[in-house]
Order: C-alpha cells, then sequence, then structure tokens
C-alpha cells in the first residue's frame, strides 16, 4: 500500500497584482528576504503617481524577465526639494520593496540630500536584499539621478546642468545594469534632437 500525499505543492504561487504593483516573478517561499523588507512588501501606502506630480521616471530591465520602477515625484520647484513621491513596480518583492523604500527616503530631501543616498542605505533600511535581488537597489539609486533629471528636463536644462546637478556615470555598475533608463534616453534626445518613430 503506497501512502497517500496529502500535502501537494501549488504549481502557481501567490503574487502581487493591484494597479501599482505587477509582480511578474512567483517567488519560491521568501527565504532571503528579511522580515523588514517583507514588511514593507506587505505595507506600502506610496504607491501610485500623487496628483499634480512635476517629474517621473522609468529605470529596469527586460532580460530574463522584466523588473523595473517608475517613480512620480512633486517637486517643490523653488526648493529643488521633493515633497511627495510615489511607485509603479513590476517584477519581484525586492523591486516593490526597494521602490517603497526609496520614496519614502526622498520625501522632504533637496536634490543635493536625495544624490547622496546610497545603495547601502536602502539595503540598511530593508535589513538586506537578497544577494540574487540586488540590482532592485542600484535601479533605486539610478531612479533617483532619473526622477532629477526629468524634473530639470521639464524645467528647461540643458545637458550641461544635468551634468552639473545630476551627473550620470556610465561605466558605473547601476548604470550598465540598468538596461532602461528614462534619463538616458532624456539625454540622447537633448544632445540630438527627438528621434523621428
Amino acid at each position: 500500500m503506497s501512502e497517500r500525499n496529502v500535502y501537494i505543492e501549488p504549481e502557481e504561487r501567490a503574487v502581487i497584482r493591484t494597479a501599482d504593483v505587477y509582480q511578474t516573478e512567483s517567488e519560491i517561499g521568501t527565504t532571503g528576504y528579511s522580515d523588514t523588507l517583507l514588511s514593507v512588501v506587505a505595507t506600502f501606502d506610496n504607491s501610485g503617481a500623487p496628483e499634480g506630480f512635476n517629474a517621473r521616471c522609468m529605470v529596469g530591465k527586460s532580460k530574463r524577465g522584466e523588473v523595473a520602477m517608475r517613480l512620480f515625484a512633486i517637486v517643490d520647484p523653488v526648493e529643488r526639494r521633493f515633497v511627495r513621491v510615489g511607485f509603479k513596480s513590476r517584477g519581484c518583492l525586492a523591486m516593490t520593496a526597494c521602490s517603497s523604500t526609496v520614496c519614502a527616503m526622498l520625501e522632504g530631501k533637496t536634490f543635493d540630500e536625495a544624490l547622496a543616498i546610497t545603495g547601502d542605505d536602502i539595503k540598511t533600511a530593508l535589513d538586506g536584499v537578497p544577494w540574487d535581488r540586488i540590482h532592485t537597489v542600484y535601479f533605486a539609486i539610478e531612479g533617483i539621478r532619473a526622477l532629477i533629471g526629468d524634473f530639470l528636463i521639464r524645467q528647461g536644462a540643458g545637458i550641461e546642468e544635468l551634468d552639473r546637478v545630476a551627473p550620470c556615470d556610465t561605466c558605473s555598475v547601476g548604470c550598465i545594469m540598468t538596461e532602461h533608463c528614462s534619463l538616458r534616453d532624456g539625454r540622447i534626445e537633448l544632445r540630438f534632437g527627438k528621434v523621428a518613430g
């Protein structure tokens, strides 16, 4: 007589699917995720585009599945300070956690203070990010620069001001990992004019 298997592993895992968060990767458990990171995913309240936003960006990658974040901000144009920041994300739990965390970190900060945020700051705020999801931290840092760059471009800034205020290091690990970057696209458009599509 064979033993009956009463525990059947479901083929489909629960995923988050809302208007703002679309988990494209089915997680196989939560091993490697800190309780803090999982708490952020379970309780975030800063998703979506705040009404009246005047800056937005998108950073991410598409190789082996889409992982991306879009950030939206209300920026005080006089003080150049983030008033409110929201997000939309696609990908894994870490992408959602990094998106929400970077939004919370940006609120109230000037551009200089925002650009001083590091990947280590985000990892510390989340009590770590699994090594195989570390790209999400880099995307969050690149998102800060892209959000500032978008605001500047909307205000009429040229390449020189972008280079002075929100410089890009195209040889940095973050820039190399970030396959899609709205700031990179904006810089190309400023330098060479809009590409006819």
